[in-house]
């Protein structure tokens, strides 16, 4: 391939030619890929002089407000695929940054991002640059025209290809397809749960190609198709397999791709299994219910801001020096109450306003707003609505305008460093000349939808635009004017002509008559009266001069919105050369609702800000769901919890309806809470912070994909043990595990996992010797001088395991099961728990196990201690000698010495 861009563009046409008719340009055979040709061919060749020109990314964006970007890169050379989804901002700064990490030499886009901003007609075709007929604009990138402007202008000399709409959702071809159930024959190296995807071409080509490597399983469990978090990267993979397929013959042969899932960096990742047990975003019993961490987290008073909620609860932040800016703003709200109430108050004009949208409608090009998207018909527009529309968007924008003075206000004499951004992102001088073009343009009086009528509201949209800014415009509206008032004075007329208590009302885009039903009679109406219908306690009527004057308006109204919509796209251009201060104001305004939403959450109860070091430490923590919502009748018992390199792996033990899995999602939520720069429900609160949270919470069979309990939960457990391995500083949950197989393989199984889990150093709460596993319990009383059922919860965590035995005993008393059966279970229980105590006292490497974990906890409290700066000297002192008592009285009882005994 040469280096020279000259040649690149030439090669590209060619390849791109090709592709749009029917040929295929041949590749040489790799050991990686089967060519359906051996020629050789320029372009994606075989034999590449550097690895950058070898680097090919398929980009795809969702066409909504809410900025999801599939990425897909693809090295050749190395046989690697890299594939990531995320949210971008309306600036796409996530994606730039991304593509900067490493330019590409190639990228591909859905043939209608370019052709929804050519200059061209909707069906002409541009060239393998992109540029067949593109119009160039000037200072594309600081007006954010669109995620192509933006590649092109961040990237020059880099070809950006249109790639057929529908390889980026297409089926898998027919080839694929029968290559793989032909394997799935003779051989079972996929599993069930890839067989219900087997017709989903994103999907299919990588667990077609995918190397049987460790992070296999991470890979697949991040990419699972007919979810949100994965559908446009499978787009991405989809659409650059096919163009590799069409255009270059390249078909690779399966398993011999490294494909791996890159979550972007600074995001923690979260598979859509954990996020949906968890209950982030949605509740798992009721859709429509509130009851979810997004319901209670985001009290937003604007779009923008709850969609920045959402994103970042799907994928928290992992930088503690952006965390810790947004929670200096929301301690300065808490602290300070008036500032967020103003602040508050002065974000409630926005609240029906959804800037992003607003911006994105009105950077869209006039060709590709009137084709619409993914349209190659060109439908008949109607300027009346055009114009309205216009004249709707610049009412919205400078609502948006002229609400920001209040918010740079509320903001003024703020403290926090993010604050003070957002205050100095909000005093750009462009939005002050934004706001002077459209008071030039627009009537003060001029409004939105209001109450009123629909006469009301047409009217206001057609006197919006002030007098003399378009001669034939005034005279227009003159015209309206004269044939309206005429319409009305005939109204008066026929009202007192028929003695009628009739009135002209404005419906559906024509004028009527309207009366109460007692006034007329629909059988025998007056002469002239026509179309007589009856609407509840009223009668809609009209005659042949009022259909004609109602013609005469509505063409009269339709000239004034032609003119208007002349007028309309001047400002518009105008305004578009700094819609990018807009895309800024928006993203600011975002990030200040959201802050003040968990600055209103924060100061609401006991909730304090958490602090960020080696050791997961909550003092009295709550579950947030169950704090905030009362899901539960009496008050939230609080727990603490500890897990540390010394304790990195937490047994919770308990009995039925205890709280365990309660306080697992506890741990889960906390974590998430404070990576999204929010106070968390505790009295202190120390973490970690965590890049991936891996969870196994659900025990149901999964029968779309043919799975049973037990086999559903091995295949995400074998995900997660493989995503351990590529993954670091990873917090697992995992609830009962094994459960759905026989007692003796579940304990197996569950102990082999466990043991991997630990030797990962991963931060674990869910048997084992391992010195760096902790036993705790839920606290629970047993009444058994009653007859029935008797079992008290206190909800409280304790450590060790739990004391109670055979409790299970207890509950089969509510089943009324035969007393002789429940009297051999017993004694076979005490028997069998006899046996094992004895075993169990007889082991020596219990005592050595305690006294290692009894060292390694000394080594973290010290540690602890040495990075302590709040403790001062006489404390300190208190404290080591406590420390040093309870170490001694814990290694004695290993030894089986007293604890004064001399040694």
């Amino acid at each position: 391939m040469s280096s020279t861009s000259g040649r690149t563009t030439a090669r590209s046409s060619t390849r791109q030619r090709s592709a749009q008719h029917g040929t295929r340009a041949p590749s040489e055979p790799n050991g990686r890929f089967i060519t359906r040709t051996a020629a050789s061919t320029s372009g994606f060749s075989a034999q590449a002089t550097s690895e950058d020109e070898d680097w090919v990314l398929a980009v795809i964006d969702s066409r909504g407000v809410g900025r999801e970007i599939g990425v897909v890169g693809i090295e050749r050379a190395l046989g690697q695929v890299v594939i990531t989804q995320f949210s971008d901002s309306p600036t796409f700064v996530k994606l730039l940054h991304y593509c900067t990490t490493r330019p590409p030499s190639l990228i591909l886009v859905p043939s209608s991002a370019l052709s929804a901003h050519s200059s061209e007609g909707p069906g002409k075709q541009t060239d393998a640059t992109g540029r067949g007929g593109m119009q160039r604009v000037s200072n594309e990138r600081e007006a954010g025209m669109s995620m192509v402007h933006l590649l092109r202008d961040s990237f020059k000399g880099i070809p950006v290809i249109g790639v057929l709409r529908k390889y980026w959702d297409e089926q898998v071809s027919t080839a694929y397809e029968q290559s793989r159930v032909s394997r799935l024959r003779k051989s079972m190296w996929l599993n069930a749960h890839d067989l219900d995807h087997i017709y989903q071409a994103g999907f299919e080509f990588i667990t077609q190609l995918i190397v049987r490597d460790e992070g296999r399983h991470a890979t697949i469990l991040a990419a699972k198709p007919k979810q949100v978090t994965a559908y446009y990267a499978l787009a991405a993979t989809s659409a650059l397999f096919k163009y590799l397929e069409m255009t270059y013959s390249v078909v690779f042969s399966p398993r011999s791709l490294r494909i791996t899932y890159a979550p972007v960096e600074g995001t923690c990742l979260i598979d859509v299994e954990t996020a949906a047990n968890l209950e982030l975003v949605a509740n798992m019993i009721n859709k429509c219910s509130q009851q979810h961490l997004l319901g209670m987290m985001s009290s937003c008073l604007t779009p923008m801001g709850h969609r920045l909620v959402r994103t970042n609860l799907l994928s928290p932040l992992t930088d503690t020096s952006v965390i810790d800016t947004r929670l200096d703003a929301v301690e300065e709200f808490v602290n300070k109450e008036e500032r967020l109430t103003s602040v508050r108050k002065s974000l409630r004009p926005l609240r029906s306003l959804d800037c992003d949208k607003l911006v994105g409608q009105m950077t869209t090009p006039k060709r590709a707003e009137k084709r619409g998207w993914g349209h190659s018909s060109i439908s008949t527009p109607d300027p009346a609505l055009d114009a309205e529309t216009k004249i709707a968007r610049l009412l919205s924008l400078r609502s948006v305008l002229s609400a920001l003075p209040g918010i740079r206000s509320a903001l003024r004499h703020s403290d926090s460093t993010l604050l003070k951004s957002i205050y100095s992102i909000l005093s750009d001088p462009r939005a002050v000349e934004m706001l002077g073009t459209i008071a030039a343009t627009l009537n003060d009086d001029a409004v939105g939808p209001q109450p009123g009528g629909a006469l009301k509201v047409r009217n206001a949209r057609i006197y919006a635009i002030k007098a003399e800014k378009k001669l034939l415009l005034d005279v227009a509206r003159e015209t309206y004017k004269e044939a309206l008032n005429d319409a009305f004075e005939r109204c008066e007329d026929l009202k007192k002509q028929h003695g009628i208590d009739m009135t002209l009302q404005y419906s559906s885009g024509n004028f009527v008559y309207t009366c109460p039903n007692t006034e007329l009679e629909v059988k025998t109406p007056p002469v002239g009266f026509i179309n007589l219908t009856t609407r509840g306690n009223k009668i809609e009527f009209s005659t042949l001069d009022l259909r004609a004057q109602s013609t005469k308006i509505r063409e009269t109204v339709q000239e004034i919105f032609i003119l208007s919509d002349e007028v309309l796209d001047e400002v518009l251009d105008e305004l578009r050369g700094s819609i990018a201060c807009l895309y800024r104001c928006s993203e600011a305004i975002a990030m200040l609702d959201m802050v003040a939403s968990f600055a209103l959450l924060s100061g609401s109860g006991d909730y304090v800000r958490p602090e960020w070091t080696d050791t997961l430490a909550i003092k009295s923590g709550r579950n947030p769901l169950h704090d905030h919502f009362r899901l539960s009748d009496g008050p939230f018992v609080p727990n603490d919890t500890y897990v540390s390199d010394a304790s990195s792996f937490q047994l919770i033990t308990g009995v039925n309806m205890s709280g365990k899995s309660t306080l697992l999602r506890q741990v889960a939520l906390l974590n998430i809470m404070s990576q999204v720069g929010c106070f968390v429900p505790a009295t202190y609160a120390s973490f970690r912070v965590i890049h991936a949270l891996l969870s196994r919470l659900s025990n149901d069979d999964s029968i779309e994909a043919g799975l049973s309990t037990f086999a559903s939960e091995m295949n995400t457990m074998a995900m997660i043990a493989g995503a351990l391995k590529i993954c670091g500083q990873c917090l697992v949950i995992i609830d009962e595990l094994g459960r759905g197989t026989s007692p003796e393989e579940g304990v197996g199984i569950a102990h082999a996992l466990a043991e991997t889990i630990i030797e990962s150093k991963e931060l674990a709460v869910s048997l084992s010797r391992y010195p760096n596993v902790v036993s705790l319990h839920l606290e629970a009383d047993i009444d058994r001088s009653q007859a029935d059922y008797s079992l008290t919860f206190h909800h409280r965590v304790a450590d060790g395991a739990t004391s109670l035995v055979h409790y299970g005993l207890e509950l089969a008393k509510l089943a009324k099961m035969p007393a002789d059966v429940l009297h051999n279970a017993t004694l076979a229980s005490v028997t069998l728990a006899a046996r094992a105590e004895e075993e169990q006292e007889r082991a020596q490497g219990t005592r050595l196990a305690r006294r290692r974990r009894e060292l390694l906890q000394l080594r973290t409290s010290l540690r602890m201690l040495s990075n302590s700066k709040g403790m001062n000297a006489v404390d300190l002192v208190e404290h080591l000698r406590e420390l040093q008592s309870e170490t001694i009285q814990t290694l004695s009882r290993t030894f089986d010495i007293s604890p004064g005994a001399a040694v």
